[in-house]
């Protein structure tokens, strides 16, 4: 197995940029690279899914990169997080692609045996009615079972299809709430300004019904898990917004753990003004960048 050559080049650099990135992150980044490395040695995703997997190293390179530089935590830590949820969507992608090709292959080989139980009907009809009927039934069983698997397929597709129908409901529902399809599954933004008050990271009587919303969303899909990813502008300290966008994220996640949600579904961080949506130098580009994200795992 060959890793992406500028990987490589990076990684010799980790050892004058580790001391300046936190444990947590440098955790995030080997969980990355093996995530890479596992979805790089899978056969199907080196047929299949090629340029997801490229994606994943290219993300990885970035997060290689802030460490070698010295970045900060937080982007290594994100660009590591990016690695690998693109690594994984890369294998998943890889078995999608492969579970098409077998549907596909599927429809020809019930094809097939179609044109084998016609033609086994004209031969044996000069035989006898039975031995024509005795092939007929035999073909008819196979063409089920191809047909069986077939809709097992497309139930898969179906129950994807049931998530992104959910998902708009919710934004349909939520004023405040708004929906987008990414590369790391759906991504659902909440003003900061519907959950808390300013500088404050106690939930307001007004979030309730969106978490009510949430909540009966994940009840709903038992298979999902979310990320919760608290946001500030760039108002104040750097340590200080970290700290209350984690404190927010980790509310919000408190929330849904009270409305019945497991914690082990949901994973809570914070993000301070890093990754902002809009410029900080005007109040309505501060109020977007000051957000809550649920990320809906897409597996």
């Amino acid at each position: 197995m060959k890793f992406h050559p500028r990987l490589t080049m990076i990684a010799a650099l980790l050892a004058s940029g580790c001391a300046a990135v936190s444990p947590g992150a440098i955790q995030r980044l080997d969980e990355a690279r093996a995530a890479y490395r596992s979805a790089a040695a899978d056969p199907a995703v080196q047929k299949n899914a090629q340029a997801e997997l490229q994606s994943a190293a290219g993300a990885l390179e970035d997060a290689e990169r802030a460490v070698a530089e010295g970045g900060p935590s937080e982007l290594v830590e994100h660009n590591a997080y990016l690695a690998e949820q693109r690594a994984q969507i890369a294998q998943r992608t890889a078995g999608t692609r492969s579970a098409e090709a077998a549907v596909a292959a599927a429809g020809e080989e019930r094809r097939r045996l179609q044109l084998e139980a016609r033609e086994r009907e004209a031969a044996t009809a000069r035989e006898g009615l039975r031995k024509a009927e005795e092939a007929k039934r035999e073909a008819e069983s196979r063409t089920a079972m191809l047909e069986a698997e077939r809709l097992e397929k497309q139930k898969e597709g179906t129950a994807a299809a049931g998530l992104s129908a959910e998902v708009k409901r919710l934004e349909t529902e939520l004023a405040d709430l708004r929906a987008k399809e990414t590369s790391r599954g759906w991504v659902l933004t909440l003003k900061n300004e519907l959950l808390f008050d300013t500088g404050g990271s106690t939930l307001k009587p007004g979030a309730q019904r969106a978490l009510d919303n949430l909540a009966q969303f994940m009840q709903k899909h038992a298979e999902r898990s979310i990320a919760i990813e608290g946001f500030t502008d760039s108002t104040g300290s750097k340590d200080v917004n970290q700290q209350l966008s984690e404190k927010r994220a980790w509310a919000v996640k408190a929330a849904l753990v009270a409305r019945g949600i497991s914690s082990t579904r949901i994973d809570a961080r914070g993000y301070g003004p890093s990754f902002p949506v809009a410029g900080n130098d005007t109040p309505a580009g501060r109020q977007l960048n000051r957000r809550v994200e649920i990320v809906i795992d897409p597996s």
